[in-house]
Order: C-alpha cells, then sequence, then structure tokens
C-alpha cells in the first residue's frame, strides 16, 4: 500500500516477465515499448506485452491487482509468449536487453533519441546493474545494429562519466599538488 496515495501498488511488469523467465528457466526479450516503459522512458502502457523466448507460443495472463479489497476492477497483465529468431536472440537474457530494446522502439523517432539516452542515463544511474549493463553494451557493440552504435557510445560514456563525477576525490599526501597551480 503506498503511503502517498493510500492505494495498493501494483508490482511492474518486469517483475512478472522476470520471475517467470527464471522459474522456466528461459532467455527472454521484451518487446520495445514495454521495454521503453520499464525504463521509465514513455508513460505509454502496452495492454499485452509481447516477450519473446525459447518456448511454446502461450498467453500469460495476471492478475496484478490480486489481494486489494479496494480494487474496483482488476488489473490485468496480458503477456504474449513468442517464439524467438535466432538473429533476435543475442541480447535475450542479457543484462543490456532493455536498453537495446527500447532504442529500437525510439528508431523511427529519431528526434526522440536525446530524450531517450537521456532517460536511459538517468535509469541506469539508480540501477544497482548499471556497471553490468554497461559492460554488456561496450562488449557487445558489435551485436547492435550500425544505426545505435553512436546512441550505445554516447550512453556508455555518458555512465561512465557519472561514475567518475561522484567518485571521490584520491587521498593526496602533504605537499602533493599540481605544480603550476598555486
Amino acid at each position: 500500500v503506498s503511503k502517498l496515495t493510500g492505494k495498493m501498488v501494483f508490482p511492474p511488469r518486469s517483475s512478472f516477465v522476470d520471475a517467470i523467465a527464471r522459474r522456466d528457466k528461459l532467455r527472454v526479450l521484451v518487446d520495445g515499448m514495454t521495454a521503453a516503459n520499464d525504463l521509465g522512458l514513455t508513460t505509454a502502457v502496452p495492454a499485452r506485452s509481447t516477450i519473446y523466448a525459447d518456448t511454446y507460443p502461450r498467453t500469460i495472463e495476471i492478475e496484478a491487482s490480486a489481494g486489494d479489497p479496494k480494487a474496483v476492477r482488476p488489473v490485468i497483465y496480458k503477456l504474449d509468449f513468442k517464439r524467438i529468431a535466432a538473429k533476435t536472440a543475442f541480447w535475450a537474457g542479457r543484462p543490456a536487453m532493455r536498453v537495446v530494446q527500447a532504442l529500437t522502439w525510439f528508431r523511427d523517432e529519431r528526434s526522440s533519441f536525446d530524450a531517450a539516452i537521456n532517460g536511459i542515463v538517468r535509469d541506469l544511474s539508480r540501477n544497482p546493474d548499471r556497471d553490468k549493463i554497461a559492460q554488456d553494451l561496450r562488449n557487445n557493440i558489435h551485436a547492435v545494429p550500425a544505426w545505435m552504435y553512436p546512441l550505445v557510445e554516447t550512453i556508455t560514456r555518458r555512465i561512465a562519466e557519472d561514475q567518475t563525477e561522484g567518485a571521490p576525490e584520491p587521498e593526496r599526501a602533504k605537499g602533493d599538488h599540481a605544480e603550476d597551480v598555486h
């Protein structure tokens, strides 16, 4: 229950997807809109999320509002599982999967790239897996489409800059200073 609104707070869709992936030992790849929503890049909430996985096609409906006595109507997440194509499977289950999928979703809206990059960097700055995600992007930049290279390079550079800005100043010995600065 939210302390601010007094209403039930429903788990995000991504927590259900991740739980199903762990339970069924699946490598999953969420669709672009779901990834963008998970990263806070859009307020658009998909009625259905398409989840690409190495499993048989199926739809899972989850009533996220179960246990809420004040729920007027149920909140139902619909997850459409579809078989993954081999060429798309690379990012399935990888730390940077949501970043790559969100950028793919924004592909046709090039004017939104700066806002998307800012949103991704902002989201990752609070994400405990930030280093894993950035490393995954750096190590596997060869696996993104050519149009995405500069975006991924910008994201990884800005994450690295944010980390160095937040790093504590190194300890200096007495008398250890730049010679030309007084």
